[in-house]
This record gives structure tokens, sequence and C-alpha cells, in this order.
């Protein structure tokens, strides 16, 4: 009689290990998370002509392998995509943001932060990284004098004006950068930062049936466009370079 005793308590014996290792490794691999995230300004009070450029850096901890999400989050409310990092051990690693602003005239000075906002495998959010940007005005050089010639290609640039090639004529987009705000009138205590945009590509379109120069620029996350028709006799045009060239 105690011969299937033993065997009963054998077999208990054994399914209780199974359990423990299976619960203890199930509970190991849930137990990943991320312990800490720092971020921190480069230069916390930024001067200079502006827009200027806010840099940022910090790092993740994590406390063993696994996969963790997340993005960035400001103070004027705008959240970046969503990021993974790949953690084969526990340790810490970078993390870099920038963040291009201000203008002279509409933003002179302005105080904010960035902050990095983890995702999975659990929420957590570091201290905001402050910063502190003024513009100033651009001192023209001193002693230098420009030529006729260097006078009449700068306002060409500027300007989006033709000029004669060998090739034909060609016509500059009239900026390398734009600085695009929302205009609607927003109530109180809501506002908008304005974002400066670079020249990012040039192509010809036909617009409401005609031939159209298009210069496209990025802000918002999304294409800004400013456009003109051909010029006067004109009839093709190539986008090259920062502009078009025309015959």
């Amino acid at each position: 009689m105690l011969r299937p005793l033993n065997n009963k308590c054998l077999a208990v014996v054994c399914l209780s290990l199974i359990f423990i290792l299976t619960f203890g490794a199930s509970a190991h691999r849930q137990d990943f998370r991320v312990t800490d995230a720092s971020l921190k300004a480069d230069n916390e009070r930024l001067s200079g002509p502006c827009p200027l450029k806010a840099a940022f850096n910090g790092y993740i901890t994590a406390n063993g392998p696994g996969t963790v999400k997340y993005t960035f989050t400001r103070n004027d409310g705008a959240t970046g995509p969503s990021y993974e990092m790949e953690f084969k051990e526990a340790g810490k690693q970078a993390v870099s943001i920038d963040w291009t602003l201000g203008d002279a005239g509409a933003l002179p000075h302005y105080v904010g932060w960035q902050a990095i906002k983890i995702l999975s495998p659990n929420e957590l959010k570091s201290d905001p990284a402050l910063f502190e940007l003024t513009c100033l005005k651009e001192t023209p050089p001193q002693n230098k004098r420009q030529s006729a010639a260097d006078k009449i290609s700068s306002l060409l640039a500027l300007g989006g004006e033709p000029a004669q090639t060998t090739k034909g004529q060609f016509i500059a987009c009239p900026v390398k950068e734009t600085r695009t705000e929302i205009t609607t009138p927003l109530p109180q205590p809501w506002w908008n930062t304005p974002q400066i945009g670079n020249l990012e590509r040039v192509s010809v379109q036909t617009i409401g049936g005609n031939p159209t120069l298009v210069c496209e620029y990025w802000a918002y996350g999304r294409t800004v466009s400013i456009m003109r028709r051909f010029p006067e006799g004109a009839t093709d045009c190539t986008a090259e370079g920062n502009g078009f060239t025309c015959h």
C-alpha cells in the first residue's frame, strides 16, 4: 500500500517543480522594464541669428534584454514618431533629438522643453529638458564690398527672377527656407510655434491646366509649396538644383 502513495507524491512533486519553473521563467520575461530615462539640452541658453537648432541628448536604461518603444514630447503639445530600441542585456543606450525654431520678428524669445516618453514595456517619462532661446540681429560683415555682378546675382537668387545661361533662363526658388505658421486667430490660452522649413525639392506640375513651377518646403511634418507660372515666352521648363531652366 505504500508504493502507490509514493508514486502519487512523486507525481505531485514533479508537477509542482514544473509549475514553479514555468511561472518563474514567465515572471522573469514579464519583468523586463525601463528603469530610467533622461534627456538634457546641449545648450540650455541659445542665442544668435534665428532660426536656431536646439539639440538634446540623453539615454534610456533597461533592466534586461527586450524591446523598448519610445517617443519625444514637447511643451507645445507636439509628439514625434515612435521609435524602437533593442536591448541585448541590462544597461543604457543613447538617444538624441533636435528642434529648429525662432524668428527675429515673430518669435524672438522662447522658453521650452523636450522629454522622452516610454511607451512600452512600461510607461515612464523623463524630466523635461529645459532650454531658452534668444534671437539676435545678424550683424553684416564689415569692410566687405560686393561687386556689381555679386549684387545682381544675389538679387536674382532671392527674387527668383530669370537669369540667362547657356542652357536658357534659370529661375531660382525665391528663398532657401520658409517660416510656416497658423494664421487663424486662436482663443486664449492656445498658441502656435512657427516652423522653419528648408527647400526640399523642385518640380514642374500642371495646376489648373497650366504648367507651373513648384518649390516645395518641409514644415509641420508635411510639404508646403510656393509656385508660379512659366516665364513669358517659355514653352518648356525642367527642375534643376534649387530652381528651373526654361526655354
